[in-house]
């Protein structure tokens, strides 16, 4: 009976040792993590972490069992249950928060970078001192066997986390920099950002345009808007937490002056038709300008006007574009035109069009060059007056002018062909005709500013008083009695014009004065 009994003993052990051998397998399924839960152990260390164990007691454990494999653990000692594979899709990034670790550093935003394997290796994170909080390392699109017991992850299919992280699922997306703009990074964290407004932060290099935040923190990088900046056509995996970017147009922009109406959102919405005031005449006038803000000066022009984050992420980086047209832009070319509307008189401001034109262009340009912006062409339309007679003549101005330009484009086209003894021949012929051309445009200059000052006997008085004042041949008749023509002849255009500006002055203003007595008379 005590054989039989020692048989049964034997083979209870046995069967049991089977049960337990056989039942220990665990097969983790495809698309499954296994998570351990240890059912008792020993005394735990000093730093193992009691949310997870690293070094083997009771609880959660920091290693898992990977998808598709098969593991032993006894059943007795062990638990073990399945998870799915944390799933950041593609385009978009995955931000982590480590649940179990060390604790941060008292004001500390982000924890300490520890190399473990996109999160996989938790009994290194751990080991190697990984600290409890969000994350600095981010996860790129992909599958990922991550303990959900010591890290979570959020991603753009966890929207009741990104509300609690104050997070949309836009800045969950890899950032993508259209060709045509700029990436101008502004850090959250990093040693204290420069008190100088032009200055922005010193460039730190290794780390990846920013995707590499341990690096850039480690290397020194500041707080705030960077100087390095992200490239056009680029895509980057950045921590939210770490930075955000802000894109600027870095192409060409046309910004017009106009009364047309525009979409609120246009860069140029705020800029109206040029309206001023010269000599009591009102002058209206459309303007483009069009500008280019380099990579290099990108950073500045954040830090000048702000960073105003816009709701619509295509509408990004805009609102410090328009507070520089507006502020920096529009306000020096509103500046420009009241400086000429009480320097300049009627008649040469007709005349001098285009010279204002290359005035307004040269002092653009030299005003945004120190802001690092590109002042690409100035375009001043034609303009309109409050007398059409002023406009007529501004109109033959402006079409000689363009006979003048056709005649030197034709020369340039020629000299740029100096290959026979005919086109040289053909330069020297050009060369007259745009002299001529030239000319041409002095004598309808002449002729206007003699048709301002009204009846014949009346100008030919006033110029004769006025050459009597000047040092030039005391004849003033030309062919035909072409006083214009005869005047060139006699004396250089810009003494001409000068003494018919001033004689046109003084007729308008005795025009006026008889018109002021006409009407007292009239009351009397």
């Amino acid at each position: 009976m005590v054989e039989v009994l020692g048989y049964l003993l034997v083979l209870a052990v046995i069967a049991g040792l089977l049960y337990t051998g056989l039942t220990g397998f665990h097969r983790v399924p495809d698309g499954r993590v296994g998570l351990v839960v240890k059912k008792f152990g020993g005394t735990r260390r000093r730093d193992d972490d009691p949310r997870v164990s690293f070094h083997g007691a009771a609880g959660p454990q920091a290693r898992t069992l990977p998808a598709n494999s098969v593991q032993w653990l006894p059943r007795w000692l062990y638990d073990v249950r399945y998870v799915e594979r944390t799933e950041v899709p593609n385009g978009t990034i995955g931000l982590v928060i480590a649940k179990a670790g060390a604790s941060q550093p008292v004001g500390a935003v982000l924890a300490t970078h520890v190399e473990c394997d996109d999160f996989t290796d938790g009994e290194r994170f751990l080991r190697e001192g990984g600290q409890r909080g969000r994350q600095q390392h981010v996860l790129r699109g992909g599958s990922y066997d991550i303990n959900t017991d010591l890290f979570e992850v959020i991603t753009v299919q966890t929207p009741e986390a990104l509300d609690r992280e104050g997070l949309t699922p836009q800045d969950l997306r890899q950032i993508a920099v259209p060709v045509g703009e700029t990436g101008v990074v502004i850090t959250h964290v990093g040693a204290p950002p420069n008190a100088d407004q032009d200055t922005v932060g010193r460039v730190v290099g290794g780390h990846a345009k920013f995707q590499l935040p341990w690096v850039f923190l480690s290397g020194g990088g500041q707080q705030g808007v960077q100087g390095e900046t992200l490239d056009e056509g680029g895509h980057y995996a950045i921590n939210p937490w770490f930075a955000h970017v802000v894109l600027i147009p870095s192409r060409v922009l046309i910004l017009e002056w106009s009364g047309e109406r525009k979409d609120e959102h246009n860069l140029d919405a705020a800029l109206d038709q040029v309206v001023l005031d010269v000599q009591g005449h009102t002058v209206r006038l459309d303007m483009k300008q069009t500008v280019q803000i380099p990579p290099d000066a990108a950073p500045r022009l954040i830090r000048r006007f702000g960073d105003v984050r816009a709701p619509a992420a295509h509408l990004a980086g805009r609102a410090p574009v328009r507070q520089f047209v507006e502020k920096e832009l529009a306000s020096f070319v509103a500046g420009y035109f009241r400086r000429i509307s009480a320097r300049y008189r009627i008649q040469e401001f007709i005349t001098k069009y285009d010279e204002v034109g290359n005035e307004l262009a040269a002092e653009v340009r030299q005003a945004l060059a120190r802001t690092g912006v590109v002042a690409v062409n100035t375009t001043l339309e034609e303009f309109t007056c409050d007398e059409p007679e002023l406009n007529e003549m501004r109109r033959k101005i402006a079409l000689q002018v363009e006979q003048v330009k056709i005649e030197k484009e034709r020369l340039h086209h020629l000299e740029a062909q100096r290959a026979s003894e005919a086109v040289l021949a053909e330069i020297e012929m050009q060369r007259v005709r745009v002299e001529e051309a030239r000319k041409q445009l002095e004598y309808v200059e002449l002729k206007i500013l003699l048709d301002r000052l009204g009846p014949e006997h009346v100008a030919m008085e006033r110029i004769l008083h006025e050459w009597s004042q000047v040092n030039v041949p005391q004849v003033i008749a030309g062919a035909d009695g072409d006083l214009a023509h005869a005047m060139l002849q006699a004396m250089p255009f810009t003494q001409a014009r000068d003494m018919l500006m001033n004689m046109a002055d003084a007729a308008k203003g005795l025009e006026r004065s008889q018109e002021r007595k006409a009407i007292s008379e009239g009351d009397a």
